[in-house]
């Protein structure tokens, strides 16, 4: 056996082959499958592109069909992610929060978008008044996030979330955590909110 390479063909492509002892020659499925698979990223880019044209417009509705017609044809690849996230704020801005959030479930392993994923699904708890899925969303975003100013940044968010449901102390282990971290981009606004909790009220005269 040996491996037959593009040039031994004299064409454009590389194409793994391989010859038998009887002389067939077989080529790699796997050459196909993947240039299948970036045919149809190429697909899916152009269609995401499309329907954000519609976003765009400020067609909300026309918008929100194209999108859930590219994410079903297209899922699973990363313009159908991206899709899911544009098709989450154009039902955020319907008011369809729980539809919004539906739209990113199952997307919480998608790489770059992770972090994105997490703080969006946040937003629409914040919006249905869900302040510890909230928080625990941010935590989420946090923790995934590739910079230490956005890890910080939704790591305050979650300290918000959690206050606002009735969770002071967790929201104050968070600040207290932000705080103490000198060169932080939240800290001074984390030692601020410490010292509100902690504030004493003066007593009336």
């Amino acid at each position: 056996q040996r491996l037959l390479r593009a040039a031994d063909l004299d064409g454009p492509d590389t194409l793994p082959c391989v010859f038998l002892p009887d002389g067939t020659v077989l080529v790699a499925g796997g050459w196909f499958y993947n240039r299948s698979q970036e045919l149809k990223s190429e697909r899916a880019e152009k269609a995401y592109f499309a329907a954000e044209r519609s976003v765009v417009s400020g067609n909300l509705p026309l918008a929100e069909s194209d999108l859930k017609k590219m994410i079903a044809r297209y899922d699973g690849t990363a313009a159908a992610t991206e899709g899911k996230l544009a098709l989450a704020q154009v039902l955020y801005e319907q008011n369809k929060f729980q539809a919004g959030i539906d739209a990113l479930k199952g997307e919480s392993k998608s790489g770059d978008f992770t972090s994105s994923i997490h703080a969006l699904m946040a937003g629409g708890y914040e919006q249905l008044k869900k302040f510890k899925e909230a928080g625990s969303e941010y935590e989420e975003a946090a923790k995934t996030a590739r910079f230490d100013p956005d890890r910080q940044r939704y790591q305050s968010l979650a300290a918000n979330a959690y206050l606002a449901g009735g969770d002071s102390a967790k929201a104050k282990e968070i600040w207290t955590t932000l705080g103490a971290d000198s060169k932080g981009t939240v800290a001074g606004e984390a030692r601020v909110r410490l010292g509100e909790m902690t504030a004493t009220p003066e007593p009336r005269s």
